[in-house]
C-alpha cells in the first residue's frame, strides 16, 4: 500500500517543524514516552525471562534453582521466579 503526500513548501523552518511535529506524533503512537514503567517486585518472571534478567543459561539458572540459591514457585508445569528475589540475588553476590 503506498501513501502519497503532497506539501507545499512555504519555507524551510516550517518545512523542519512539520517533519519533527510528525516524528513525535509517530512516536507517541508506538507508546514510546520517557516514563518508566513501574515494576512490580513480586512479579513473576518465566524461566527464559528470569536467565535473561540474570545474563545466564537456562541450564546455569536451572543449576542455581537446584542448589536452593534461588527460590521457586511453580504453577502447574511452569517454573516461575519473583523479580525481588532474583534483585535480591544479585544483590547478594555484589556484597
Amino acid at each position: 500500500m503506498e501513501q502519497f503526500i503532497q506539501i507545499k513548501i512555504e519555507n524551510s523552518e516550517d518545512f523542519k517543524n512539520e517533519i519533527i511535529r510528525g516524528v513525535v506524533a509517530q512516536i507517541k503512537d508506538l507508546g514510546f514516552n520517557n516514563q518508566k514503567k513501574e515494576e512490580n517486585p513480586n512479579e513473576l518472571i518465566s524461566r527464559i525471562d528470569a536467565a535473561k534478567f540474570l545474563n545466564l543459561s537456562l541450564v546455569k539458572l536451572w543449576e542455581l534453582t537446584k542448589k536452593n540459591a534461588l527460590p521457586v514457585i511453580k504453577i502447574g508445569g511452569k517454573v516461575l521466579y519473583k523479580r525481588i528475589d532474583l534483585e535480591e540475588f544479585i544483590n547478594a553476590k555484589l556484597k
